[in-house]
């Protein structure tokens, strides 16, 4: 496994049964690896008071397991819009070599709609980017979604909504690099792009940072109203689930987290029963990501180096 800034506990690195669940060695080393991105966020955070919080399975784990779901494979913080706005601001000179701190803005076809934070050493490739050898970092991540106002009128919220889409899906299309780039293609529109792409690259790039810009402001529209629900809408417009409510995240509290301390809303019980329903009881279950490829003890540039020979 690389080399860790944080010390880990004697034997926290041995497979384990956890709620009838295997968590593997190997998984225990993922688990390290995205605690040491844990541990070195809330450290650039709690230097520039920027307020973050756990969000979705991550809150859930600190309330149910004192750690990760047995069964999951990330961690997932939030952090209101402004908030993230001052993230941005110092990450540059904050997270430095092996950490790196991902957005459209300081790497290219990501087109994530929301941070995230990666140790460069290593791999975390989703299968769909995998099969594409995309350029951009895919260290292994831990997420940081911005949470955005939303209105309460059905109307303007669609209106909102579809623009914002539009804008998302021009600059997929303008991306030389993103996987949205090959997707629902016949082989002959995919070659007509790459030589599109190829022969005006630097237009294309233009306008790829241009629409995803236009994308992030109606992201950001109702931010000076403070409304009763927020969401991460850069991640997902569309998803009822990824409502909160701002009240719940007022104000934050220290929980266990492994070996950790992490912030968590105040109002985690009524947020996670909104998310989760009875949140108390659970069944054994999966990650919600798609398959993925992790590597503790290899660059991402490695695994898509050797995949290429």
């Amino acid at each position: 496994m690389v080399d860790l800034k944080i010390q880990l506990p004697d034997h926290f690195l041995d497979e384990e049964v956890r709620c009838d669940y295997l968590v593997t060695h190997e998984m225990k080393e993922v688990w390290a690896v995205e605690l040491d991105l844990l541990a070195e966020l809330l450290r650039v955070c709690k230097k520039h008071n920027i307020k973050i919080f756990a969000s979705g399975g991550t809150m859930l784990g600190a309330v149910r397991h004192k750690g990760f779901i047995p069964w999951d494979d990330d961690i997932d913080m939030a952090m209101f819009r402004d908030d993230y706005n001052k993230l941005c601001e110092v990450a540059s000179k904050e997270f430095m070599y092996p950490y790196f701190f991902q957005t459209e803005y300081t790497d290219k076809g990501s087109l994530r709609g929301h941070a995230q934070l990666r140790n460069s050493e290593t791999t975390g490739i989703l299968s769909s980017e995998f099969k594409n050898k995309l350029t951009f970092n895919q260290g292994i991540f831990l997420d940081i979604f911005p949470l955005d106002s939303v209105i309460d009128n059905e109307k303007q919220f669609q209106k909102q909504r579809k623009k914002a889409l539009f804008f998302r899906r021009i600059s997929s299309l303008c991306s030389t690099v993103s996987t949205r780039y090959h997707e629902n293609g016949n082989r002959i529109k995919v070659l007509i792009k790459r030589i599109l792409h190829f022969l005006f690259r630097g237009l294309f790039e233009f306008l790829e940072i241009f629409f995803y810009t236009r994308f992030e402001k109606l992201c950001k529209k109702y931010n000076s109203i403070k409304t009763e629900k927020v969401s991460p809408l850069g991640l997902n417009f569309r998803l009822k689930s990824n409502l909160r409510y701002r009240t719940d995240f007022d104000n934050v509290c220290e929980m266990n987290f492994e070996f950790m301390s992490i912030p968590v809303g105040t109002g985690f019980d009524h947020s996670l029963t909104e998310m989760y329903g009875n949140y108390k009881t659970f069944v054994k279950g999966t990650s919600l990501h798609e398959e993925i490829i992790l590597d503790t003890n290899k660059s991402y540039k490695e695994t898509i180096k050797e995949a290429s020979l």
